[in-house]
Parts: C-alpha cells; sequence; structure tokens
C-alpha cells in the first residue's frame, strides 16, 4: 500500500512537467506552419510537400485538431495548383469533417473558402457560389473577421470575372478594408480590380492600379501575383495603341512564366503579342504567336475536359456512398434486434446469478450499449451529412448539365434550344414597356440574321475542320461586336441570329456595318493560311409597327430579317440590309411574307436600309 501511494505521489509531481512540453510542442508546430504557410503564399512548390504532410501527422498524433485542420488545406491548396483537383476535393472534404466535429467558426469559414476556391478553379460557379455565401453568413458571428471578409470578397470578385460580371466583381473588389488586412490580400483585391477596368477597356485606371502596386513593391512576394500583374501591364499598351511596349512586356512576362503550369496566363499573353504584331502589320509574328495560342488553349480544353470527368467520378461515388449507407442502416437494425435479444438473455439470467456477479455484469453491459449507441449516432450523423452535401452537389451538377444543353458545342455561343426558351419571355417585357407612344424608327428588339459569305467553299477547299475554325472565330467577332444584354445564337450552320433590346435601328446600322467591316478585315488563320471572308446581314425592328405592336409576330419580323439577308446576298454580299414599314398600308401576319418581299417594297409597303448606295429600293445608310 505504501508503494503504491509513493507510485502515485511520483506521477502527481510529473503532471506540470508533462504540460509544459506539451506546450512547448504545440506552440513549435505552430511556428512550423506558419513557416510552411509563408513559403506557400510566396511560391506553391512541390518540395513542400512532404514538410506539410510530417506537419500533419504530428497533429495528429498530438491531437490538435485545429492544426490538422490548417494543414489539410494548405496541402489541399498546393496539389490543386498543379492540377490534382480530385487529391485537392479529397483533403478539403477531410478538412471539413473536422472542422464540422469543432466549435472553432473561423476554421469552418476557412475550409468553407477553400472549398469555393476549388470549385471555382473547376468552373462549378453555382457550387462555389454556396460556399461562399456559407463562409460570409459563419463569418458574421466573429469580431475579429477582417482578414477572412476581405479573402471572401477577393474570391467572390473573381468569381464575378470568371463568369463575366466585370462591372460586379469591380465593386466587390473595391469594398472598403480594414486596416488590419494583410498587404497580400489587398494586392490581389487591387489586381482584380485592375483586371475588371480591363476587361471593360478602361485601361487608365487599370495602369494607375499597376503603377501604384509597382511603387509600393506589393508584387515581389507571390510568382502567381507577379505573372497577373505582367499580363494586364501587356494588356493595357495594346489597349491604348503602344503596340511596341505591349510586345516587350508580353514577350517578358512569357518568359516568367517558362516552367510554370500558368497556362491561362501564358495564353493571353500569346493572344497579346499576335494581336500586337498585327495592328503592326508584322503578320508572320503575328501568325506564329496566333499558332501557339491555339496549342495552349486546346491544352486549356483539355484540362476542362479532364475537370469534367473528375466530376462524373464523383456523381459515381457519391451512388457509392449512398449504397454503402443502405446497407450499414440494415445492419444496424439487425445488430439493434440482437442486442435486445441479449439484453434479454442478460435479465432471464440475473434471477440464476449471484448479486455481485449481476451488478457487475449489469454495469459492463450498460456501459457497452451507450458507447456502441453513440459511436453509431455520431457515424449515421457524419454519413448523413456526407449525403446531405453529395446530393446538393449533384442536384448542382444537374443543372449544369441543363445550361450546358443550351450551348453550342462548336462555338460556344447559344442555340436555337435556349433561344426558344428565352424569346417568349423577351417579348413579354418588350410588350410591358411599350405603350405605342414611341415615335417612329423606335424598337424595343431588333432582330438580325447573320450569314457567311461562300461558306461553302472554304470547306469544299479546305475542309470541314478549317470551316469549324472559322466558325469559332466568326463568333469571337460577335462578342466583341455586340452588347452583354444582346443575345447571340448559332442558328444553323454558318448563319448567326442576334437579338438586341433597347435599340433603334438607326443605331442598328452602326452595329450592322461594324460587325460587316470587323469580319471583313479579319485574318482567318487556317492550316498556316490567312482567309478572308465576308458576311451578309438582314436585320428587322420589333414591333414592325409601333403603333400596331400587336400587328406582326416576332416570328414574322425574323421572316422579314430574313429577306433583309436575302437582299444583301442578291445585291452583291458583304453588306447590310434594314428591312422597315412603308408608308404604304401595314402587312398581315396571315400573307406569305418572304414570297411577296419584291412586290410589297416596289408597292412601298416595306423599305430598306443598306450600306449599298445602289441597292433598290433603299434608303441612304445613316
Amino acid at each position: 500500500m505504501q508503494f503504491l501511494l509513493m507510485v502515485f505521489g511520483v506521477v502527481f509531481a510529473l503532471l506540470p512537467s508533462f504540460g509544459t512540453l506539451a506546450y512547448e510542442s504545440k506552440a513549435h508546430m505552430q511556428q512550423m506552419y506558419d513557416a510552411l504557410l509563408l513559403s506557400v503564399e510566396e511560391d506553391y512548390d512541390l518540395s513542400l510537400l512532404p514538410s506539410i504532410r510530417a506537419l500533419k501527422e504530428q497533429a495528429r498524433g498530438q491531437g490538435d485538431k485545429e492544426l490538422q485542420i490548417k494543414t489539410l488545406l494548405l496541402e489541399g491548396s498546393v496539389v490543386q495548383h498543379f492540377g490534382e483537383f480530385e487529391a485537392g476535393l479529397d483533403l478539403h472534404q477531410q478538412a471539413l469533417q473536422l472542422a464540422g466535429s469543432e466549435a472553432n467558426t473561423m476554421l469552418k469559414a476557412t475550409t468553407y473558402l477553400a472549398i469555393a476556391h476549388l470549385d471555382i478553379d473547376l468552373e462549378s460557379f453555382d457550387l462555389a457560389q454556396r460556399y461562399l455565401d456559407k463562409a460570409l453568413q459563419l463569418i458574421e458571428t466573429i469580431d475579429d473577421n477582417a482578414q477572412i471578409h476581405a479573402e471572401i470578397m477577393l474570391w467572390q470578385a473573381r468569381l464575378y470575372m470568371d463568369k463575366g460580371a466585370y462591372r460586379l466583381a469591380l465593386k466587390t473588389a473595391a469594398t472598403p478594408l480594414a486596416s488590419s488586412v494583410r498587404q497580400e490580400t489587398i494586392a490581389q483585391l487591387s489586381l482584380t480590380r485592375s483586371w475588371a477596368y480591363l476587361q471593360l477597356g478602361k485601361y487608365p485606371q487599370a495602369r494607375a492600379i499597376i503603377q501604384k502596386l509597382d511603387e509600393q513593391n506589393y508584387l515581389m512576394k507571390n510568382q502567381r501575383m507577379r505573372i497577373m500583374a505582367a499580363v494586364q501591364r501587356a494588356r493595357i499598351a495594346l489597349q491604348a495603341g503602344e503596340y511596341q511596349d505591349a510586345i516587350t512586356l508580353a514577350q517578358q512576362g512569357l518568359e516568367i512564366t517558362l516552367g510554370t503550369r500558368f497556362l491561362l496566363f501564358q495564353s493571353q499573353l500569346q493572344w497579346i503579342l499576335a494581336a500586337a504584331y498585327a495592328q503592326q502589320g508584322n503578320y508572320q509574328q503575328a501568325h506564329r504567336y496566333l499558332k501557339r495560342y491555339t496549342v495552349t488553349e486546346k491544352s486549356l480544353n483539355l484540362q476542362k475536359r479532364n475537370s469534367k470527368l473528375l466530376k462524373l467520378e464523383a456523381q459515381y461515388s457519391l451512388a457509392q456512398q449512398q449504397q454503402a449507407l443502405d446497407a450499414l442502416e440494415r445492419d444496424n437494425a439487425q445488430q439493434a434486434k440482437l442486442i435486445i435479444a441479449h439484453q434479454q438473455q442478460i435479465e432471464n439470467a440475473r434471477l440464476n446469478q449471484q448479486r455481485w456477479l449481476l451488478i457487475a455484469l449489469l454495469t459492463f453491459t450498460l456501459i457497452t450499449v451507450i458507447y456502441w449507441r453513440w459511436q453509431n449516432r455520431q457515424y449515421t450523423k457524419r454519413l448523413e451529412s456526407q449525403v446531405t452535401a453529395r446530393t446538393e452537389e449533384l442536384a448542382e451538377r444537374n443543372k449544369r448539365l441543363q445550361t450546358l444543353s443550351f450551348t453550342d458545342s462548336l462555338t460556344g455561343l447559344n442555340n436555337r434550344h435556349h433561344f426558344f426558351s428565352v424569346i417568349d419571355s423577351k417579348i413579354e417585357a418588350c410588350r410591358q414597356v411599350w405603350h405605342g407612344a414611341q415615335p417612329k424608327g423606335s424598337a424595343d428588339l431588333i432582330f438580325v440574321i447573320v450569314d457567311i459569305d461562300h461558306f461553302k467553299g472554304i470547306n469544299d477547299t479546305f475542309g470541314h475542320a478549317a470551316g469549324d475554325i472559322v466558325l469559332q472565330d466568326f463568333s469571337e467577332i460577335l462578342k466583341q461586336c455586340t452588347r452583354e444584354s444582346d443575345t447571340i445564337v448559332r442558328w444553323g450552320g454558318e448563319e448567326f441570329l442576334l437579338v438586341m433590346p433597347d435599340l433603334d435601328y438607326v443605331a442598328a446600322q452602326e452595329v450592322m456595318e461594324r460587325i460587316r467591316r470587323q469580319v471583313e478585315i479579319y485574318p482567318f488563320i487556317v492550316n498556316d493560311q490567312v482567309i478572308n471572308c465576308t458576311c451578309s446581314i438582314g436585320f428587322a425592328p420589333f414591333p414592325f409597327y409601333p403603333s400596331e405592336p400587336e400587328k406582326l409576330g416576332w416570328e414574322h419580323v425574323l421572316e422579314l430579317a430574313d429577306g433583309g439577308l436575302y437582299l444583301a446576298k442578291a445585291s452583291r454580299r458583304n453588306a447590310w440590309v434594314g428591312v422597315l414599314a412603308g408608308e404604304g398600308e401595314a402587312l398581315s401576319g396571315s400573307s406569305p411574307l418572304a414570297h411577296n418581299l419584291q412586290t410589297y417594297l416596289q408597292t412601298g409597303r416595306l423599305s430598306t436600309l443598306s450600306n449599298l448606295a445602289d441597292l433598290i429600293y433603299s434608303r441612304k445608310a445613316g
């Protein structure tokens, strides 16, 4: 007895020393994590992974869940940077499971933010928005949330940039920040603002931001930020018309990207070089960099296809987990029955055993059952949480697949299916704001049909693959010459449909001429050969008769726009023709408009606008 008391005394005397050692070990691990985080922020390096994983296992052994979560997120960000999205997704999910069992709100918000970053890289924009909203909702309960709030705003702005909402990105990146926000985060927000200004064509504002960042040396630490700034400097020079400076800056930027995985930035720099050389008239160099740009874009498209495969694999994994959960629930029910039967046997045997054995056995059984049930409930909750998350993700992916059904696979434009799904709502909106008091010549919608001239000759001479390249470049020209509010549809073959709201036919003439001129001067590169193409355009306004908006439906207006296209092609192509109401009696939708087009023009019931001075029945353009 005295020996036991002496042993316990020694143990209690050593307890404070053990506590001090544990505290020092935890502080040392935190210092190691801070050093690794700083190294990753300066430059992602695969050689850091062994140290990160060793620290993760050390934190796991010490039971430090907070540090374990941080190391999982850090490891996930590194592998994600090098394109290992599946591994990154698995690491982020592990971190989310651990964070769900902790009461640390900041850690949960940080985990949501990391998953949102991954979903943005995978182009899962709707799912990324949900995780950003969750993170923002969590940090509202935290007092010292300036840094994490700034990081959420940063990724929200980048999400808007990827979705093409440049004004929203600009507004989000300009959110006022507290003085405690890290300078690197401020610099990243500034870069995002300058990029938004560039996309909006406001290069002076973008140049002012980049110059300020250069003066304060904010871009020296992080490799990605240096390359982003290099791309923007070259883009600013290109927009400002400083083509030689744009070439010099873009070439310097390409040297920085050598040996890196920044294919997107390489692609942008190559496009800038091609555009700058083309503006200088050096078409040989422009063609050289345009080919490099095409190769880089193919690599980027391959990465996107791999990402889609990853999403399909995740859906398959979700189905497997659901099957495992069903099997587990059946096993749990069977085990519950066995436990009840076992308890009944114990109860029946209690009367036949001695009192002391009965008390010991009953206590042990109760502890076992309670512990098992507690473990089972915890495990079931975790599985239910995983199934809920996977179900929500599957619903989001199904929604994205529906969106893909509205898109033309070759050009990325909207297809006929999308047009017929939205045209009724556009017409209804037009009718609600139309009061019949607009002056003649006003219109809420302009229907435009554009057709590539002699496209069959391109296919016959250069092959259908060359025709596909021309169609893709042609669709990009249409995007550049139209507004965000305009709807661009690949109508079929080499024919495209534009629906342009809030545009009268006077302004429409400028748009048609801009499209025609841009196509005429654009060098279409096919098999290392420049092809010059032209296009023919027909358009008509809706409502066709402002005083009688219901006289002709949009289908008839579209038919009249097609008639304008026919007139443009019948003249000499490379032209645009607008069909308008004449001075005579109004047309009826019951008559065959296209068949009687020439008759209506001769009798004055229809009139035209065109860039061709010798077009019969035309008014003077402009």
